[in-house]
């Protein structure tokens, strides 16, 4: 067996990580430790107990990468070009986050530990997309009344799709992902087009 210093506590994360998402929260950490080619008592050595080393392997970050990238704020690109981008970001996001997520809570760890509430991560990132909306608009490369009303429709339109297709198992459209992530762009282009680039 390796000793245990030789293996990095990225390596033990990112191992646990798909251990537990491949087998469920329920995996034994005997099974972790066999492919790190260690021992259990030597993976909660590193993190105390199996709940910390399941939240500092599974916990989405507390502030998420998409979010500076819509703070920085829009550029001179096509605004379809642009919301592509940052919906397939955003999808990336939720596609590896919610099972992450689902393992946490199926393994009883509470929200509160999952969540940082002091850090308001949902009101962080509504509030980055409605920036991001808000400078488009007074840039008048879009015509959108309610920036934060958007930014929440943008966010619940890919978390969604996400959260069903996970949680659900259900697919409730017969079109792909990208297609799907393609429609949304398309729908809010066309949303939020200046009154005068509007079609009839």
């Amino acid at each position: 067996m390796a000793r245990p210093r030789l293996i990095t506590d990225e390596q033990i994360l990112a191992t646990t990580r798909s251990t537990v998402l491949e087998r469920g929260p329920g995996v034994s950490l005997d099974v972790v430790a066999e492919r790190l080619g260690v021992t259990a008592p030597a993976l909660l050595k590193r993190f105390g107990n199996r709940g910390e080393l399941m939240l500092a392997a599974l916990k989405p970050p507390d502030r998420p990468e998409w979010i500076d990238v819509f703070l920085k704020g829009p550029d001179e690109r096509p605004i379809e070009t642009q919301l592509s981008e940052h919906f397939g970001r955003l999808w990336d996001y939720f596609e590896k986050t919610l099972p992450c997520i689902s393992a946490l809570r199926e393994s009883g760890i509470p929200h509160e530990k999952i969540f940082d509430q002091k850090k308001n991560g949902h009101v962080v990132a509504i509030k980055a997309i409605a920036s991001w909306v808000g400078q488009a608009q007074e840039r008048g490369l879009v015509d959108a009344e309610a920036p934060e009303s958007v930014a929440y429709s943008m966010l619940g339109a890919l978390q969604i799709r996400a959260f069903t297709a996970h949680v659900a198992k259900v697919q409730f459209t017969a079109r792909s992902n990208r297609e799907y992530l393609d429609d949304l762009v398309h729908l809010f282009t066309r949303a939020l087009a200046p009154k005068a680039k509007k079609r009839p």
